[in-house]
This record gives C-alpha cells, sequence and structure tokens, in this order.
C-alpha cells in the first residue's frame, strides 16, 4: 500500500505559486521574438535588441561605460546585465516602468561580477563574483537576493562560472575547473552536493537549460573547434548541433524549444586580432541555421526577451518603450 502524501498548508502554497510561475513562464514561450545581446558597433560594449530576423536593431542601455551580459527577470520587469559605471564590474537592474537603474552587487571584496541568472521565482539572481586580480584571482557561484541583498557563497573551489538555475529552483548548473575535471557540475540551490553532469577530461562552458529542463545545451573544445552541444539533463545522448571547423559560445535557448541562439566566429579566434563574431540561431537538431548579424564589430552574449518585457514592439520608425526612448542604430 503506497503512502499518501500529505502538505502542510505552507507547503501547498509554495507549490501553487510554483505552478503558476510556471504557467506564466510558458504561456510566454511562443512569444519571444526578439533578442539582446551585447555588441561593440559604438565603439564601445552596449547591450541591444533585434527581432529573430536580425532587424528592427536598437540600443537599450546607451553609456559611456561597458554594459553586457543582460538576463530578463521572469515576471517581465526587470532586466539585469553587468556593467562598469561604477569603475568595476557589476551587476544592475533596470526596471521596465520607470527607467531607473540601480546597483544589485558591490560587495568590497568583489573585483568583478559577471554571468547573472534569475531563479524562477524572480528571488534570487546567481551570480560568478571574482576575488582578487591576475592569476591568483578565484571566481566562486554566488546567489543574491533582489529585494534583501542577502549574498550567499556557494561554491569555494576551483574556478566557477556560468551558473544556470533549474526551473523548479532546486538546483544550479555551472561551469567548474576543479580537482574532480574540468567540466559541467550540478549543485544544490544552497551550493551542497556538487556532482558532474558527464564523466569525461574535459567538458564544456556556458551552459543554458532547454524549457522543459529535460536537455541541456553548452560549448565545448574540440579537435573541430569549439562547438555547440546538447546532451539530457543526465549526460547521456552528447551531439554537436553546429558544423565543425567553426567556433561557437553562449548558446541560449529559445522560450518555445525551436530555436538556440549563439554567437559563432568562422575564423579561429586564438591569436586572431580581428576577431568577428556573429549572433546565430540554430534548431536543437542542427539542420536549419539563420544569421541575425553582419557587422565588423563583435557581437556576442545572445539572451532571448520576453515579449512582455517591451510595452512597443521595436521598429525602427518607433523609438519608445516603457524604458523610455532609445538610441536607434543603422542596420546591418
Amino acid at each position: 500500500m503506497k503512502a499518501k502524501l500529505i502538505y502542510t498548508p505552507l507547503q501547498a502554497t509554495v507549490m501553487f505559486v510554483y505552478f503558476l510561475l510556471a504557467v506564466g513562464f510558458y504561456a510566454q514561450a511562443s512569444e519571444a521574438t526578439h533578442i539582446a545581446f551585447t555588441s561593440e558597433r559604438d565603439g564601445n560594449p552596449e547591450i541591444y535588441i533585434m527581432d529573430t530576423k536580425g532587424k528592427n536593431l536598437q540600443n537599450l542601455t546607451n553609456h559611456p561605460a561597458r554594459d553586457w551580459q543582460s538576463a530578463f527577470s521572469p515576471d517581465r520587469q526587470w532586466m539585469a546585465f553587468v556593467s562598469n559605471r561604477s569603475g568595476t564590474d557589476r551587476i544592475y537592474l533596470m526596471n521596465r516602468n520607470n527607467n531607473v537603474i540601480r546597483p544589485l552587487t558591490n560587495h568590497l571584496r568583489s573585483t568583478g561580477d559577471f554571468d547573472p541568472n534569475w531563479s524562477l521565482d524572480g528571488q534570487w539572481i546567481a551570480f560568478t563574483f571574482r576575488e582578487g586580480e591576475g592569476p591568483g584571482s578565484t571566481y566562486n557561484i554566488y546567489k543574491i537576493n533582489v529585494n534583501s541583498g542577502d549574498l550567499q557563497q556557494l561554491t569555494d573551489t576551483g574556478y566557477n562560472r556560468f551558473p544556470k538555475w533549474s526551473l523548479d529552483g532546486d538546483q544550479i548548473l555551472f561551469y567548474s575547473a576543479r580537482k574532480e575535471g574540468n567540466d559541467l557540475f550540478l549543485m544544490k540551490s544552497n551550493g551542497k552536493s556538487p556532482r558532474r553532469v558527464r564523466e569525461r577530461r574535459f567538458g564544456g562552458g556556458h551552459p543554458t537549460w532547454s524549457p522543459d529542463g529535460k536537455q541541456i545545451a553548452y560549448r565545448m573544445t574540440d579537435l573541430a573547434g569549439v562547438g555547440i552541444y546538447i546532451m539530457t539533463a543526465a549526460g547521456q545522448n552528447n551531439r554537436r548541433i553546429t558544423r565543425e571547423n567553426t567556433w561557437a559560445y553562449h548558446p541560449t535557448w529559445s522560450p518555445d524549444g525551436q530555436w538556440i541562439a549563439y554567437e559563432l566566429e568562422v575564423e579561429s579566434p586564438w591569436g586572431n586580432p580581428n576577431r568577428d563574431p556573429n549572433i546565430h540561431l540554430i534548431s536543437p537538431d542542427g539542420i536549419e541555421t539563420r544569421q541575425l548579424t553582419k557587422h565588423p564589430a563583435r557581437d556576442r552574449y545572445p539572451v532571448w526577451v520576453p515579449e512582455g518585457f517591451l510595452s512597443v514592439s521595436p521598429t525602427m520608425k518607433t523609438q519608445t518603450t516603457l524604458w523610455g526612448t532609445l538610441k536607434k542604430s543603422g542596420s546591418d
């Protein structure tokens, strides 16, 4: 006879909240029609937005500082991004309703904060916390509560970057170089019980979950360059989807699961003074591809923009969103 599960009122409420968040997330899945990315086309790194045809390009940040690595909150109210406008790379939050930008991270020990990623409930951002400079610097995963500022360290060994929350909020996927190997790891959201996703000598970085949480896309270096790979969440059925002898980075899965956006260089970036990555799309089976940008500047770090984040669909004739007037950029 199977035991009957009994939930306390608090547990039932928490589960219901997660259910509503998940329903809202998937309701927006087919509506993600824009991609944000970082580009140096105006002389310094800025965050831009374009549609999935590579058109209607707009500059979102328009600041003399370096702005890069955007991430959007699940409720579509905030954009987190990295900027050195205070002199050091910190994570900032931009509100879509009133154009207010405020710093989120500012710990004295940190010499740089990177790779922001929101938890599904919108309460936490996991990120990379760098301490020190040069070869002796350390990189660890932290999380910060966006309301209280509560800061918690999750890793304390090795080189750790690119955290990604699981859909249930219980785990964080990340890249780590540690004595167990250089690979993708999973840990509980409190930093406990880290384990490798797949046993191998060298693993990959820049992981991203599929919308259903069943697959992981990531980049891995091999004899055929740097490719985008996909495997199951259990580390099975590992396969490369980008063509060989190219260099691909920072994959990000579309909310409807139909596309993976990523940055691609067709020539080796190693020792190349004229690096020229552009934003591309590829279907998870590797069959369909689409190039979105074609510009001599570096276009990097693509992320999908929730449709509800935009008050007015950006076009070359319409420059106003809930953030106010954006800087209009020339076409690709």
